[in-house]
Order: C-alpha cells, then structure tokens, then sequence
C-alpha cells in the first residue's frame, strides 16, 4: 500500500480537536489548525489489511450489505455495490430492517405486484399511482432484492447517521466495517478505518483501494 496515496487524497484530516474521542487518541500524531491529524501509517496498515480480508470474503462467496444514506455519498455506494454485485442501502434505513427481514420482504413483493397491475385493466390515473408506489419501495429496499438470509459484513460510511443499522447488525452478530471520524466510538466495531468520512473524496478513494483488485 502505497502511503501516498493516503497523503494525495487527504484521508489523514480529521475532525477538530474538541470533538476528539480519546479511545481513538492512539491514531493521532499531532493536530493543524485544530484539527486532528490521522497517523497515515496507521492507516495504510488498516487499508492493506482489510484488503485482504475483503478478498478473502469474495473468494468465499460471502455477501456484504453497504449502508450510507448521506444524500452525497447516494452515488459512489450504489456504483461499488452494483459494480461488485452486493446488497445496498443509500437512501433511508427503516428500523428492523434486518432484526425484522420479513418486512423488507413483503415490500419487495408487493413491489412487483405493483408492477404487474401497471399492465393490468386500471386507468392511468391508477396505473400511475402504482408506478409512484413502486418506485417509492424500489428506492428504500430495492438494493435488498435477492437477499435473503443476513448478509455477512455490513460496510458503514458514518455510525452516527446510521447507527440504528450499527445496533441491528449487533444484536445479529454480523461483522462491521465502518469508516470513523475522530470523534466517533470505535466501540462494537469489528474492523474501522480512521478517516475524513464527510469527504467524498476521501471515501470514494478508500474504497477505490480497498476493491480495486476485486472491481
């Protein structure tokens, strides 16, 4: 892993020194204009690690789930997920969603039931409030289609925004790899990756590194 690339695309800036959480002091070097500065080697070690890990997971056919529903992130999540053929959620996360799967499911029917009425004796008023429906669950579950047992690894951009998801994936004993701002708990995360995850740039650059021999 080259450590330049890390520098290049300033994964390294983290949030301001107030919002620092301490079991995360360990990652830290130093601090510029208030802002905490991420140990890059630190980073990079985490990057080649998980790599690995992460092909290792493709080899053995397992699945993964990434979760981000920041609006600007919508575009990169849903290009890796489709590109590496894995579930997705990048727009809204309803509770239960994985400790309650049944509900997802039924949604998902329903969805092509919808369809199928678009072709059915309706009028077009009708026909076009069953294509709104449609498109309305296809948005919130339509990455979870083929799903249908736990996935094996949920991949998590922000664990504040979405920790309803985090909690889930807890209570089912499903791995987690998040990536953390310096103000965020570590705690309950299986494997994190320390970074500026309000950057597109910067999240779109690890994944590039993380999947770049498995995309």
């Amino acid at each position: 892993m080259k450590i330049f690339h890390v520098l290049k695309n300033k994964i390294y800036i983290g949030n301001k020194i107030e919002k620092r959480n301490n079991l995360l002091k360990n990652f830290l070097v130093a601090n510029i204009n208030k802002f905490n500065i991420i140990n890059v080697k630190k980073i990079s070690i985490k990057l080649f690690l998980y790599k690995k890990y992460l092909q290792k997971i493709f080899f053995e056919k397992k699945k993964i789930l990434f979760i981000s529903t920041k609006n600007f992130l919508r575009e990169i999540i849903y290009k890796y997920a489709k590109s590496l053929q894995q579930y997705f959620i990048c727009t809204k996360w309803i509770a239960g969603t994985l400790t309650n799967s049944i509900n997802y499911k039924k949604m998902l029917n329903k969805s092509i039931y919808l369809k199928k009425k678009q072709k059915m004796n309706f009028t077009k008023k009708e026909k076009n409030m069953f294509l709104k429906e449609e498109l309305k669950i296809e948005t919130i579950y339509g990455g979870l289609r083929g799903m249908v047992e736990n996935p094996d690894l949920i991949i998590i951009t922000d664990i504040k925004k979405d920790r309803v998801a985090i909690n889930e994936a807890k209570k089912l004993k499903i791995k987690i790899l998040a990536l953390l701002d310096t103000d965020d708990s570590p705690k309950g995360i299986d494997y994190f990756i320390l970074c500026n995850n309000n950057s597109i740039i910067c999240v779109k650059n690890i994944l590039k590194i993380l999947f770049s021999e498995i995309c």
